[in-house]
């Protein structure tokens, strides 16, 4: 399932069959042509205007890194620093188990050492805290290759740093992606292919228009309503069916 969220606010998702580059990348040109549209008809975009967003956060998939590259063309692209955490930790699992010589100071202090990589607040220190790291451990091979994967990845893991309101995880994203595959597995797994994105769009829409519970953080509003949406008392179904049945003379073609 792909799917396109501002935190937990969703704006597009979508079934593939698969999750190649070239899935990956028609999919991701029909949620900007979509984009495009609506935001000519909300007045947002100039009628020669193209939807491009500055940054993206992803997870380590780099079909879908490379298909939003194609797509936008100067994008700035971040990889979920939990999951070069995870990646980073697994390394260092790994390293323990076949280094029994090594005290636990030695090993903890050897995590400080790489987790300060990725908690870097630049670029450069990023740089420069790789660079100490190779030389701290120039003779564990181990422990050189996983430091030359964040080398690789620097400006995936510090581009979050050029956009304050970017998010360098995509912990809001899975939660999303965790409702949405509940949904389809009870619901989607009797339906036919081509009915399964219009269910998943519905599920969508209430996840975006639904009430947080009294014992929430966002508690009486909803996540539209907690990024700016104003529905001045209006019950949330009663504020889509205003919002679809005003917009359908641009939602459909004329017959005039």
């Amino acid at each position: 399932m792909f799917l396109v969220a501002q935190a937990e606010l969703i704006w597009y998702g979508e079934w593939m069959e698969s999750t190649d580059e070239e899935t990956c990348q028609a999919t991701i040109n029909r949620f900007l042509t979509g984009m495009d549209a609506a935001g000519r008809v909300s007045g947002h975009l100039e009628s020669e205007e193209l939807y491009a967003p500055a940054s993206v956060t992803t997870d380590g998939w780099i079909a879908a890194q490379n298909a939003w590259k194609t797509e936008v063309s100067g994008i700035d692209l971040m990889e979920c620093k939990l999951h070069g955490q995870k990646r980073v930790s697994a390394t260092l699992d790994e390293f323990a188990k076949t280094h029994p010589d090594w005290s636990p100071s030695q090993l903890q202090q050897l995590k400080d050492n790489l987790n300060s990589v990725l908690n870097a607040p630049s670029l450069a220190a990023y740089a420069q805290r790789v660079r100490r790291n190779r030389e701290r451990y120039k003779d564990e091979p181990m422990l050189l290759k996983r430091l030359d994967i964040l080398k690789d990845k620097r400006f995936l893991f510090t581009n979050h740093l050029k956009h304050e309101d970017s998010p360098a995880y995509s912990a809001p994203l899975d939660r999303s992606m965790r409702f949405l595959d509940e949904k389809l597995l009870v619901s989607g797994q009797y339906r036919a292919a081509d009915a399964i994105d219009p269910m998943l769009n519905a599920w969508a829409i209430v996840n975006n228009l639904r009430k947080f519970l009294p014992d929430a953080i966002k508690a009486g509003q909803s996540l539209a309503e907690h990024f700016g949406a104003q529905l001045r008392g209006i019950p949330w179904m009663a504020a889509l069916n205003l919002c679809t049945v005003g917009n359908l003379d641009a939602l459909t073609m004329s017959t005039s």
